[in-house]
């Protein structure tokens, strides 16, 4: 009886054990997950958890490499490249193929058209504007991939004594995308938010009728040499990011969404009607914030 005790001890162990080795490993950028991969195909990657039937598809552009239960190891370079703010537009990635976006979340709706000035504009002109338009919204809402669900193209309509022509137009609209849920720690950045001043530096507005963003830089002292600072008056946090709400800055709903963040700055985003808005705000721990109080405070002695 003991013999054959051990003997089953020794299969029950045996099989475990080998349970364990058939676990394949998918690199994320920020977590190992121990699988069993089922299918890679050109786009995607399907897979289970170990003791589960359901099956789950990922982007393979999601995946740093995978580490098969045979040993062997398959490494893939992502094209989602991060975009920390509206100068990494050029960054965005655009997808036409819905299976490279599986699994990320969508933050938003972008659109853009242009319109060529004369019917002598150039079609392909025209389309990298169109581009250029869609990929700044993205990089503005905190996007760093657009799955293009529209595309509408016109060639240049030439016209005669009775019918007008048209120049060459395209549109683009989709979904934008961000790799990474957050781009800053939740609770680190509350703290800052709720216990530190801040100022204004410079506002951008995007309006997909234009034909480029603007950009203004604001006055961050009054007459005085007085740092225009202010409070927020909440901060809290909503599907995973941290909003804001303040009477000390000007803006259309004041209800703005922290895109980026750190102890020095801060940008902020809010989209109204056919714009979308960024503010960049620095701290009062910020050096020119800190520069500019000593000037005022030897001023004053």
């Amino acid at each position: 009886m003991e013999k054959f005790f051990i003997l089953s001890l020794t299969a029950f162990l045996s099989f475990c054990f080998l349970g364990q080795a058939q676990t394949d490993k998918l690199y994320l950028k920020d977590e190992i997950k121990e699988v069993q991969v089922e299918e890679v195909g050109s786009n995607f990657i399907k897979f289970k958890y170990p003791n589960e039937k359901a099956s789950y598809t990922i982007s393979k552009h999601q995946v740093n490499k995978i580490i098969f239960a045979s040993g062997r190891e398959e490494v893939y370079e992502s094209p989602f490249k991060p975009v920390n703010s509206v100068t990494d537009y050029e960054m965005v990635y655009l997808s036409y193929n819905p299976q490279e976006v599986e699994g990320l979340r969508p933050i938003g709706q972008v659109f853009s058209k242009a319109t060529g000035v004369t019917t002598l504009s150039s079609i392909n002109n025209v389309n990298n504007r169109a581009v250029r338009k869609v990929k700044m919204e993205a990089a503005m809402l905190g996007a760093n991939v657009v799955l293009i669900g529209n595309t509408f193209q016109r060639g240049n309509q030439y016209g005669n004594e009775n019918i007008p022509g048209n120049a060459t137009m395209t549109s683009l609209s989709g979904t934008a995308y961000n790799t990474n849920p957050s781009n800053y720690d939740l609770d680190e950045i509350r703290g800052f938010l709720e216990n530190y001043q801040y100022v204004i530096f410079k506002k951008d507005q995007f309006n997909r009728n234009a034909f480029d963003k603007k950009s203004t830089l604001n006055q961050m002292y009054d007459q005085k040499l007085n740092v225009k600072l202010f409070d927020f008056d909440d901060v809290f946090e909503k599907d995973g990011f941290l909003y804001v709400r303040t009477k000390g800055l000007k803006s259309k709903t004041n209800e703005l969404r922290v895109l980026y963040a750190n102890e020095e700055n801060i940008t902020l985003m809010e989209q109204h009607k056919n714009s979308t808005y960024n503010y960049f705000l620095l701290s009062e721990k910020e050096p020119r914030v800190i520069q500019m109080t000593a000037i005022k405070e030897r001023k004053t002695k």
